[in-house]
């Protein structure tokens, strides 16, 4: 069965690290997570009683992993019974690079 620790390299070698690029729709990103995503994960790492950017610059590999990719993209996608690696890999990437509502272009086709 496919695991999503064998999707987080791929997605991460195309994602770079913390970005605010004012031409970028989905705002300040760091890893491929954006600020609005990261705000609906509730996560306060800095702990200072606010999600915000300052948050998202802490963030780490794992918590893109465990924070991120697998409740809400790996999961939704139940991906774990998936047999084939390639596939899974194929469909939750098109999730995570479509945006929140990408899921509904494969399940359409």
């Amino acid at each position: 069965m496919a695991n999503v620790r064998k999707l987080l390299p791929f997605i991460l070698s195309w994602e770079g690290g913390y970005v605010n690029d004012p031409v970028d729709k989905g705002g300040a990103t760091n890893m491929g997570v954006t600020i609005a995503t990261w705000r609906k994960v509730g996560y306060d790492k800095d702990g200072d009683g606010d999600i915000d950017v300052d948050d998202l610059k802490l963030l780490s590999k794992d918590d893109v992993l465990n924070r991120v990719l697998k409740p809400h993209y790996w999961d939704r996608w139940k991906a774990d019974q998936i047999k084939s690696q390639s596939v899974a890999n194929i469909l939750v990437d098109w999730v995570w690079g479509s945006g929140a509502n990408g899921i509904k272009i494969p399940q359409n086709s």
